[in-house]
């Protein structure tokens, strides 16, 4: 028999027991009584054994649990301090790259002010070798037209040869 079918029982003799009055105390029998403590006692250390099984059980797997999570631990602060040395890297390569960044775009801005300024150099010269060509046929064409207007003042010349005059 369980413990909790004898602990039953002894519930049982004490609600059959009859009611003495006016001292509000009962009549049991002692034996019956006395017999079931026994039972109960020879009963319980099955149920001790079981219960005192589950808290080492339990001890056990909490000391597991702890092994577990000291591991865990472990691990983590490891991958942690990779992480922070990888970040470390990266921030460090970053900084390179924003480095090389800066060095290449104060190289191209200085690329395309010195272009600017060989492109401007050669419109300049190229605007003053216009102007002097246009100089010089403006002058050509001014020359040409007072020789026009010159000519056209003078007698017309002819191509005739002048025929002898007879004598």
């Amino acid at each position: 028999m369980k413990v909790d079918d004898l602990l039953k029982d002894l519930e049982g003799l004490l609600s059959e027991a009859k009611d003495l009055p006016v001292v509000n105390k009962a009549m049991i029998d002692k034996n019956q009584v006395s017999d079931l403590i026994d039972d109960i006692r020879k009963n319980m250390p099955v149920e001790i054994r079981q219960a005192k099984a589950i808290v080492a059980d339990r001890t056990k797997i909490i000391s597991d649990a702890k092994l577990e999570a000291q591991s865990i631990i472990d691990i983590a602060e490891k991958k942690r301090k990779e992480m922070l040395e990888h970040d470390e890297l990266v921030k460090q390569a970053r900084l390179e790259a924003q480095r090389i960044t800066e060095d290449a775009e104060l190289t191209a801005q200085k690329v395309k002010n010195a272009t600017n300024n060989y492109i401007n150099e050669i419109l300049t010269k190229t605007d003053d070798l216009l102007d002097a060509s246009l100089m010089e046929y403006r002058t050509k064409k001014q020359k040409i037209e007072n020789l026009m207007k010159t000519s056209n003042n003078k007698k017309p010349v002819s191509n005739k040869i002048p025929k002898p005059e007879e004598e």
